[in-house]
């Protein structure tokens, strides 16, 4: 090692000798430099090996740690921190891509893409090429600069909004010179313009900002800022609808300007969406009921439509209603949290997301229940002199009144169902007198098996499974024993029965097709951008064989009465034979009622079932037979009552 001789040659130097006439006379030179009062002598004190060999070894100690943290920083991280640098001057940005455009059954356009453009600032620092960017940001859109400088400080890295929606005129200035605004972007992306907003709301939904768990779940097709369906077909049908955008690599120099973009990736366009419902029937029930609830001061009603051979949902309203525009533009917190509050549910889809009592348009699934269970004839007869009454088992001398809401007299099956008797259908479900009753376990075995108490599994989100109450569920969540009469309020469709109007309609739909359940759907077909099918919707069967077929066809009579002689006379001035079964449902405000009806036409070759709830009524009044009617003139025949 260097250095070596030099320790040996200065050891054999330390350890000499010194001459006893060599310390005498620097003891005189002291003497004689203290006398004058200068001192050039200089005493030398040598460091010691151990000293030095320390400083030698720290200093190649230090040596090789710089050597090795360059070998590790170059060979072995070489990739990542070259991917570091890179990312100093490149970035990569995406546009989100056109979502696929969504039709009626006629291939009527609902729905346009509406281009949106969003002036975003990012920072990590505020330097001066950014306040210089600032400062013309503020002046080509007339901005107070300090308020922008205020907003950019305060936003911690995040990309922050400057200006949403920017105007035409707005949008041209900057783009001539954003590529030298250091800091700042604009986002562009899709909104939707809906036709027919507020009939359709609750079918197409809405689009809306992406949530982070949707983000976490397609980093490679979503960004922060894109926007995705929330409600509706728009969010079931998402993945076809919405497609990964351009890819685009930007590069930048030091100040932040752009130097070169350079495409990656090319744009996939979304796919486009076929509906299942008729334009005409949609327009003229949203329209119908609107109109009627204005005249009568009332505020909600659902109708569900629905072709009994296919599945296929022909029209669904719900109202209160909301424009679903409203969303590709910029409102107010108040307003929104207003929408959101509002007591009403306007954004509730009545049709799948609401249970109801159905009262007795329950009645005509009794009465196939008692023909499969045999325990009563079609042709027998039941006498109702207006209500029944049920002694109390421990006291006999009290009874309990249920009534009808008239003295019917006799009636067999098919006029109990054209008239409504309960006492008919108090009768066959918890039983009277000499006759046998299905009973709460047989009731709601049938109900189950025509659809309620369960999803339907239609293709939009927000589906409830209404509730069938059981004896089970009373004891273990009432801690109550279920009476005779719980089972005479379940076989008038009272008490703590919920089922969705869309349960209604499938489950009347399966008697007039013959004992099929069919799953209900409202997109008919997928296609892509050149109008090519790449997917077509077919009939799904959920349950098959629910009833012998003459059975069915006894109680489908006994809704063909229903209009000739019963609750259903109204429909007398459509041309068409229909059959139907109406309904009055309590609710939890005395004297307070919901107004039903479930129909078919025409009766002979059945293309239609639908069911219309008017909620909230005072009184007992046929709202929604008036309806059912005004509605069917119009779309059958082209004429209004």
């Amino acid at each position: 090692m260097f250095g070596f001789n030099f320790f040996k040659k200065r050891k054999r130097y330390l350890e000499s000798d010194i001459e006893p006439h060599e310390v005498f006379i620097d003891t005189l030179a002291e003497k004689k430099e203290k006398e004058i009062g200068i001192s050039k002598k200089r005493i030398e004190v040598h460091l010691s090996l151990k000293i030095l060999y320390t400083f030698v070894f720290f200093c190649f100690f230090v040596i090789f740690v710089l050597i090795g943290r360059s070998f590790y920083m170059q060979i072995v991280q070489g990739e990542h921190y070259s991917l570091l640098a890179t990312r100093n001057f490149l970035s990569i940005s995406s546009n989100q891509t056109s979502r696929g455009i969504i039709y009626d059954r006629e291939h009527n356009q609902l729905v346009y893409n509406n281009p949106r453009h969003d002036l975003y600032f990012q920072k990590t620092r505020i330097s001066s090429a950014e306040e210089e960017a600032i400062n013309e940001v503020a002046l080509l859109l007339g901005y107070d600069f300090q308020e922008i400088m205020e907003r950019a400080d305060s936003s911690n890295g995040v990309p922050v909004v400057i200006k949403k929606g920017l105007s035409h005129e707005d949008l041209i200035k900057l783009k001539t010179k954003i590529d030298q605004l250091s800091g700042f972007y604009i986002e562009s992306s899709m909104g939707r313009k809906y036709e027919n907003g507020e009939s359709f709301a609750h079918i197409l939904g809405y689009v809306g900002k992406i949530d982070i768990e949707t983000l976490r779940e397609n980093p490679e097709k979503y960004k922060i800022n894109d926007y995705v369906g929330k409600t509706g077909v728009e969010k079931y049908y998402e993945e076809y609808l919405s497609r990964a955008g351009e890819k685009i690599e930007i590069e930048r120099d030091v100040v932040g300007d752009v130097q070169e973009r350079k495409v990656l990736e090319s744009e996939s366009v979304g796919e486009n969406i076929v509906l299942t419902i008729d334009p005409k029937l949609q327009e003229i029930a949203y329209r119908k009921i609107t109109e009627k609830l204005e005249e009568m001061g009332l505020k909600k009603a659902v109708l569900v439509a629905m072709d009994p051979n296919t599945g296929e949902l022909l029209a669904m309203v719900s109202v209160p209603s909301f424009d679903n525009n409203i969303f590709n533009q910029s409102i107010s917190s108040e307003t929104y949290k207003e929408l959101f509050e509002s007591r009403d549910g306007v954004f509730l889809n009545r049709a799948i997301s609401i249970g109801y009592p159905t009262g007795s348009v329950i009645k005509p699934l009794l009465a196939v229940a008692a023909l499969e269970e045999e325990i009563i004839s079609p042709d027998k007869e039941i006498y109702s002199k207006g209500y029944i009454t049920i002694p109390n088992p421990w006291n006999p001398s009290e009874v309990t009144i249920f009534r009808d809401f008239q003295a019917h007299g006799w009636r067999d099956m098919r006029e109990a169902i054209a008239v409504s008797s309960n006492v008919y259908f108090y009768s066959i479900g918890g039983g009277y007198e000499d006759q046998e009753g299905l009973g709460a376990t047989r009731i709601n075995k049938y109900l189950r098996l025509f659809g309620w108490g369960e999803e339907t599994g239609v293709d939009i989100y927000g589906e409830e499974s209404g509730f069938i109450p059981t004896p089970e569920w009373k004891q273990e969540n009432l801690n109550d024993i279920w009476r005779i009469g719980d089972t005479y309020n379940l076989s008038i469709g009272q008490g703590y029965l919920s089922v969705t109007p869309l349960q209604v309609t499938t489950s009347f739909a399966s008697i007039v097709n013959g004992g099929v359940l069919l799953k209900p759907y409202i997109v008919k077909e997928i296609i892509d951008d050149n109008g090519v099918l790449t997917k077509q919707f077919e009939t799904v069967i959920i349950r098959d064989n629910i009833a012998k077929r003459e059975n069915l066809e006894i109680v489908k009579e006994g809704m063909k009465k229903t209009v000739e002689i019963g609750t259903g006379k109204a429909l007398q001035d459509l041309e068409m034979t229909v059959g139907a079964k109406t309904g009055t449902a309590q609710t939890s405000r005395v004297g307070v009622t919901n107004s039903l009806i479930s129909l078919f036409a025409p009766y002979d070759d059945p293309e239609i079932v639908m069911t219309i709830i008017v909620e909230e009524i005072d009184g007992v009044v046929p709202v929604a037979v008036h309806l059912a009617r005004d509605i069917l003139l119009e779309y059958y025949e082209g004429e209004s009552l």
